[in-house]
């Protein structure tokens, strides 16, 4: 295959009737576009924007869930020299804000999204009284229906190497987001490293469910898939959340050679597996299911494997990589075919700068840590200590890389920019690692780090201690250091959506499991009834720890102090039952106006009755309409009937984290 050093001489080169996307947006919602159509309808879309004086230069938000509709704006922004910012879409808070932050760091944006979309952000920012950046966005936002795209076929440019081809933004920030500058070249570079590594053929075929804001979604699962002249399929995210099994049923159907999920979808596939086992499943083509973007479990790989193997899955397709976005995606990958390897530590070494022990996966102390592979072509990786110094084998440091695939820095934030880089050009990633045997393993990011008498501790390293708990499921738990007067502490919290009372029995076990293991006290163990997470599941840590500092625990801790020092009480009266809540009444006529043809009674499990994805999601719509950012898609199946909903509800409503 050719490299290229241009994504628009990608496409040019790839624009074939032979390969094609489909795009999933239901089990019975499935559209194909040929790579040599695609490129047809961006120019078409081209032409409607410099119809519009859109020109070369111009930021173009893509605000849009529908996933063929992203990617004709996306090609035509490339083809005209536009730049595209992708984000995740919808009209939650922390969606909303972050789309009016991004807008304003651009001297000239335009948003482009859906009718619906708009309208649910127009109601929304009304009601907070927008200021004029909120006036001007809805003066520059697109809709599809308002493009006049069979008109003259666009200009075309012919992009260098260097210039920008799009703005990825990391997707965790809503108050300070940054943005990665990713230019043709860097991009290409990458693309070139991926299919070496991978060894990538145009016999492959692709399936992913990443979201197309995300990097690993837009880069590693379209962008690679056309240079490297991959078919590929599109799933929709929220049709994964919904319906995971759906995933590998399309793999088997489709004879799915790539797949990809991070560490948290391999536990969703593997509840709804257990609960309602596939049959006719044959995975025997599956050569490589990425596993990246969060810290890996080594525990989950083997498990997920194990479950899959009577469905002809390879023991050794789990392909656990490393990445990020300022890296144009890929850092270092593991040799294709090679079984997945743990490196186990004594939790305790665990210092900058200082060689770590091995241990025997057995001991106490041991901490389990997944070989990332080596650095992919044409990428540098390096490991130093505080004072930049380069690190012995198996001693953590800052994880360092420098290539032509690398970030020349954050759009409008020259002091990001430059205290990213070292003073000798290399980038700093923000991950604490150390190199083992050539390969690379990530311990921890460096801002998550918790650090108290004098020790370092890592975060998901506690939270797997905390999952040997009966009860506590995986990603489930988020260990935190907050700032206690001079001190830093550890606070456990857990999803936890039942009275407060309820849960401590458990954060007593949770407790006791942390200090036998590592010695550590647990200052607190609070209920959440949300999680804050990015788009593609990472958790975000410093949303609690901020939350906790702004003393939003301060009641519930203030209810459980006592309870935690006798044993677990009783319920708490301030929950209604939901046999008769204002709540469960709210969600049957909810139910009744969604779904008009069904007689759904309080216990009836919605999984259960044959419901269609639209209507799922139109009734979590609904209800994130009456109770905005309580419930979660995934929260229909965690909790399938209106009783059980409603009692989720009531006692969300007492305890969580405010937006930031």
């Amino acid at each position: 295959m050719p490299r290229f050093q241009t994504l628009v001489s990608a496409l040019d080169a790839n624009g074939r009737d032979d390969r094609e996307i489909v795009f999933v947006d239901a089990e019975d919602n499935q559209r194909t576009l040929s790579f040599a159509r695609l490129r047809q309808r961006a120019l078409g879309v081209l032409g409607a924007l410099q119809g519009r004086d859109i020109r070369a230069g111009d930021a173009m938000i893509l605000f849009v869930a529908d996933n063929e509709r992203l990617l004709e704006m996306f090609w035509a922004c490339l083809l005209g020299g536009i730049i595209p910012v992708p984000l995740a879409a919808g009209s939650g808070d922390e969606n909303r804000r972050k789309l009016f932050r991004v807008f304003a760091q651009f001297e000239r944006a335009w948003v482009y999204s859906d009718a619906h979309t708009l309208e649910r952000l127009q109601a929304s920012a009304a009601a907070r009284e927008p200021d004029d950046g909120g006036r001007a966005l809805f003066a520059r936002a697109l809709i599809h229906a308002q493009l006049d795209i069979v008109g003259a076929p666009g200009r075309p440019l012919d992009p260098a190497p260097g210039d920008l081809a799009f703005i990825q933004y990391s997707s965790g920030s809503t108050s300070e987001p940054k943005g990665v500058m990713l230019s043709h070249g860097n991009v290409c570079a990458n693309i070139g490293s991926i299919r070496e590594a991978a060894a990538f053929t145009d016999r492959d075929i692709a399936l992913s469910w990443m979201p197309l804001s995300h990097d690993m979604g837009l880069i590693g699962f379209h962008l690679n898939m056309l240079a490297c002249g991959v078919s590929h399929l599109i799933m929709r995210t929220d049709l994964f959340a919904r319906r995971p099994l759906l995933w590998l049923e399309l793999a088997s159907r489709r004879r799915a050679t790539v797949l990809c999920s991070p560490n948290f979808g391999y536990q969703h596939y593997l509840k709804q597996y257990e609960a309602k086992r596939p049959t006719g499943l044959d995975l025997s083509a599956v050569r490589l299911i990425f596993n990246g973007a969060e810290p890996i479990s080594a525990e989950l790989c083997h498990r997920f494997v194990e479950t899959l193997a009577p469905h002809g899955l390879n023991p050794h397709s789990m392909f656990t990589v490393y990445g990020l976005a300022e890296a144009s995606l890929a850092v270092s990958f593991p040799r294709p075919g090679a079984a997945t390897e743990v490196l186990y530590l004594d939790r305790s070494s665990l210092k900058i700068g200082e060689v770590a022990t091995t241990v025997e996966a057995s001991h106490v102390h041991a901490a389990a840590f997944v070989k990332l592979g080596r650095a992919v072509p044409g990428t540098q990786l390096r490991v130093v200590d505080d004072a930049g110094r380069a690190c012995a084998v198996r001693a953590p440091g800052h994880v360092q890389i420098r290539g032509a695939n690398v970030t020349a820095g954050y759009h409008g934030d020259e002091a990001a920019s430059a205290s990213a880089r070292a003073a000798d050009g290399w980038l700093d990633t923000g991950d604490i690692g150390l190199i083992d045997e050539g390969q690379l393993v990530i311990t921890g990011r460096a801002k998550d780090i918790i650090f108290i008498g004098g020790q370092n501790y890592y975060p998901h390293d506690l939270e797997r201690i905390a999952e040997s708990v009966p009860g506590i499921e995986t990603n489930k738990v988020a260990a935190v250091g907050v700032r206690r007067g001079d001190a830093e502490a550890l606070v456990l919290f857990v999803l936890h959506r039942a009275p407060a009372a309820d849960l401590v029995p458990t954060a007593l076990a949770l407790r006791r499991a942390i200090n036998l293991q590592t010695g550590l006290e647990v200052a607190q163990v609070l209920p959440v009834a949300r999680m804050p997470k990015t788009t593609s599941g990472k958790l975000q840590r410093y949303a609690l720890a901020r939350a906790f500092e702004r003393g939003e625990f301060d009641a519930v801790m203030t209810e459980l102090e006592p309870l935690m020092a006798v044993g677990p009480g009783t319920a708490d009266p301030r929950i209604e039952d939901p046999a008769n809540s204002a709540c469960l009444q709210n969600l049957l006529t909810i139910c009744a106006q969604v779904i008009p043809d069904r007689d759904i009674a309080a216990d009836t499990n919605l999984l259960e009755i044959n419901l269609s994805s639209l209507s799922l999601a139109r009734l979590h719509e609904a209800i994130d309409l009456a109770y905005p950012q309580r419930v979660e898609v995934v929260d229909l199946f965690d909790h399938p009937s209106l009783r059980a909903l409603a009692r989720f509800l009531d006692a969300s409503g007492r305890v969580g984290i405010s937006a930031d």
